[in-house]
């Protein structure tokens, strides 16, 4: 691996130079010699991201070295590699192909891997209960016509679901104000699910 390739892309890419930054990273792609070495600069360059909680890399580093490292991982119950696949959901979601290699799952899905691998690990808890509040906000933003789940209203059959992930969040949080939108939350999609089964067929 030559890492003045990449400390020369940073540079062009910094410079708006983008044709120059496209033929250094493909330099430096082709530097690495073996999966060994790929997996070790992964594993240094990915925690030096931005620590925001939707992640974008370079698409030929994405696609070349950091998604066969982490599916790879991913493939054998690796916690961390789980969890950046679903830091990187949106280069997931932009390279075709790769949602589907890895069994159609969103953000949501990868943090529950992690739940479900290492229930006590902290950052993937936290990651998982972000992504559950953002999902009942949606779920109650054209309150009160309604609950929604995906672009439709919810269903009963889809309530008992959306209840047993509000539970779920329940269990993952003490802060004050997380309970507290949840059980307001829950207040709403009883009333919608008894308005709902009161509806003639």
């Amino acid at each position: 691996m030559n890492i003045e390739y990449f400390k020369k892309f940073e540079k062009e890419l910094n410079a708006g130079l983008k044709k120059q930054a496209a033929n250094s990273v493909q330099l430096f792609i082709n530097s690495f010699k073996d999966e060994d070495e790929i997996r070790s600069w992964v594993w240094e360059y990915l925690p030096k991201l931005e620590k925001n909680t939707h992640c974008c890399i370079r698409h030929e580093l994405f696609v070349n070295l950091v998604y066969p490292t982490l599916k790879k991982g991913f493939e054998v119950g690796h916690y961390d590699s789980t969890l950046w696949l679903g830091k990187l959901a949106q280069n997931i979601y932009q390279t075709k192909g790769v949602f589907e290699e890895l069994g159609s799952l969103a953000e949501m899905g990868f943090y529950r891997k992690c739940y479900e691998l290492d229930s006590n690990r902290i950052e993937g808890k936290e990651l998982l209960l972000c992504c559950l509040l953002d999902w009942f906000s949606y779920c109650e933003h054209e309150w009160p016509a309604g609950i929604l789940y995906g672009n439709n209203g919810a269903t009963v059959e889809q309530c008992f679901e959306i209840r047993q992930e509000a539970e779920l969040a329940r269990s993952l949080t003490v802060n004050e104000n997380e309970q507290a939108f949840i059980v307001q939350f829950l207040i709403k999609l009883d009333q919608y699910e008894r308005d709902l089964t009161r509806q003639p067929r």
